[in-house]
């Protein structure tokens, strides 16, 4: 636990970077007004939506009693996770932290957790990131664990994350807003 309490410290600090850009624009999270249109094929499990609200595209996956949405902004800066879940992972409305580890090694977030209010009785929040690694890990790894070292943890298989994103850029090259 010490080492994770440790790690969490090094982390914020480098993704104070990604919440400083956040703060610069338009925040890059889809919102339960936008119209989305199913862009092409599923691809391994995965859905990509085109966001014609915003301009831009996302990624789905529901399995299980979890659903993870992944998109970018405009610019490609900022990404963005979004890990849901209907298990009752102890999280409460507003901000916290969230850790996922992809292919051992630990990431973490401030995330803004949504409890009780999503439809289907998911619950669970959004990490942003400008971290190459942090992209690079999830389109190459083939599995993620939510909230490690915890009760509430569970493990998303993220195969076909690859394929989808590059699906994903592909949508958003052809996209405009509005």
């Amino acid at each position: 636990m010490h080492g994770l309490l440790k790690f969490a410290a090094v982390v914020s600090v480098s993704l104070s970077c990604a919440t400083a850009v956040f703060a610069q624009q338009q925040s890059p999270l889809p919102l339960a007004t936008d119209k989305l249109v199913r862009y092409g094929p599923d691809i391994e499990g995965w859905t990509v939506y085109a966001n014609k609200t915003r301009g831009d595209c996302l990624i789905v996956s529901s399995f299980g009693p979890a659903s993870v949405q992944m998109g970018v902004d405009q610019d490609e800066a900022v990404g963005y996770l979004g890990v849901f879940t209907t298990l009752d992972i102890g999280i409460q409305n507003g901000a916290s932290e969230i850790f996922v580890e992809i292919g051992g090694k630990l990431y973490a977030g401030v995330v803004t957790t949504t409890t009780g209010q999503l439809k289907g009785g998911y619950s669970g929040g959004y990490i942003l990131t400008d971290d190459p690694a942090f992209k690079r890990a999830v389109a190459k790894q083939y599995t993620m664990t939510v909230f490690p070292e915890t009760a509430g943890a569970f493990v998303i298989d993220l195969k076909g994350t690859y394929k989808a994103m590059a699906a994903g850029r592909k949508c958003l090259a052809e996209q405009t807003p509005g």
